[in-house]
């Protein structure tokens, strides 16, 4: 899929050069306007929540040694 112009200007603005520009689409997409040929970001959003919980897991953990996971 290619980007729009907007897309192509926040792009060359932030420095990226998305190898992967459906993924950008799909992460900026909304699901109030999704539709069948343009997926939403749910998924990606759900990953990215996982993440998020992970790293901050391993930072709290990492903050004080003496800690326990429970």
């Amino acid at each position: 899929m290619k980007l729009s112009a907007d897309l192509t200007a926040f792009s060359q603005r932030i420095g990226n050069g998305f190898a992967a520009p459906d993924l950008l689409i799909r992460a900026l997409t909304h699901g109030s306007i999704a539709s069948q040929t343009r997926p939403d970001n749910q998924r990606l959003e759900f990953v990215g929540d996982r993440v998020l919980g992970l790293v901050m897991a391993e930072a709290l953990l990492a903050s004080d040694k003496a800690a326990s996971e429970g």
